[in-house]
């Protein structure tokens, strides 16, 4: 949505240009839905389309591309009129918002015909893809979406069998009876699944929200930086725990082994560096 606005800002002037424009050469004969909905024949981005009399009173239903609302016909339009005047010009475009049906950024136009108005909701993605100001295919974004879906999906499965098997470890070694050695490397394996189980389903839970269920072409760079420095302290978690059990198994079995565990122990510090620098770097750029 942040994304769609900002170009909208950039390009609001020619837009604005263009809806009163079309709003302009567009005189229908009567207000018959045959008549309004001839208008989505030339205006691929207008969504919806509607009549209102002097009174501020919907006299037509809500016409959509391929649906009629009759429950909105005689609805009261006034709180919507309220702050627009059409003296110095007979048509008003609104500002961006989403809209309740589709779910969409939208922008309103609204004309004035003699004592009535017409309004026209416009689908800003449409729109912007129209006036070749983003290159924008609906057919891709739903291969996309189902895509993203099912690889969500299968990261969520993934991590749940993590995460029962992070559990399964730790029963099992507490009915069998392990002792010393064995308990704690059982208890450090488990945590290590739980861990990355846990990371992963975030990831899944990320992705089903912000490119499935949500989606309005909203790729905040601010969103993916925090989804993957979520995902690399989960990370770093594990390798952390990873480090201690190989220490702790060094201590028991071969000081002369240290130095490997030394060098995991660095890595690790690196990689908290790194995330450090990156998540510095990141919001200070947004």
């Amino acid at each position: 949505m942040k994304r769609v606005i900002k170009m909208y800002t950039e390009h609001k002037n020619s837009i604005q240009f263009y809806i009163r424009n079309v709003l302009q050469n567009f005189q229908p004969p009567s207000k018959d839905i045959d008549a309004l909905r001839h208008f989505f024949d030339s205006e691929k981005s207008a969504e919806f389309i509607y009549s209102v009399d002097q009174s501020f009173t919907q006299q037509t239903p809500t016409i959509a591309r391929k649906e009629i609302y009759e429950d909105r016909d005689g609805t009261d339009k006034s709180f919507y009129f309220k702050w627009i005047s059409f003296k110095e010009e007979s048509i008003h475009v609104s500002n961006p918002y989403l809209h309740h049906k589709t779910g969409q950024p939208m922008l309103t136009a609204a004309k004035q015909l003699g004592d009535e108005y017409l309004v026209i909701d416009f689908d800003i993605l449409k729109l912007l893809s129209e006036l070749r100001l983003i290159e924008y295919n609906s057919a891709f974004n739903k291969i996309n979406t189902v895509i993203m879906a099912g690889g969500a999906l299968l990261l969520g499965i993934v991590s749940v069998f993590l995460i029962l098997y992070g559990g399964y470890i730790f029963v099992d070694m507490l009915f069998s009876g392990a002792k010393g050695e064995d308990v704690m490397h059982e208890i450090f394996t488990s945590i290590i699944s739980i861990t990355i189980g846990l990371a992963i389903y975030d990831l899944a839970k990320t992705i089903i929200e912000n490119d499935v269920l949500f989606k309005t072409l909203s790729f905040e760079s601010d969103l993916q930086n925090k989804t993957l420095i979520k995902f690399l302290t989960s990370i770093i978690v594990a390798l952390s725990i990873e480090s201690l059990m190989a220490v702790f198994k060094i201590v028991l079995d071969d000081y002369n082994k240290l130095i490997n565990a030394f060098y995991l122990v660095v890595a690790v510090t690196f990689f908290i560096i790194g995330t450090a620098i990156f998540n510095k770097l990141s919001s200070h750029k947004n």
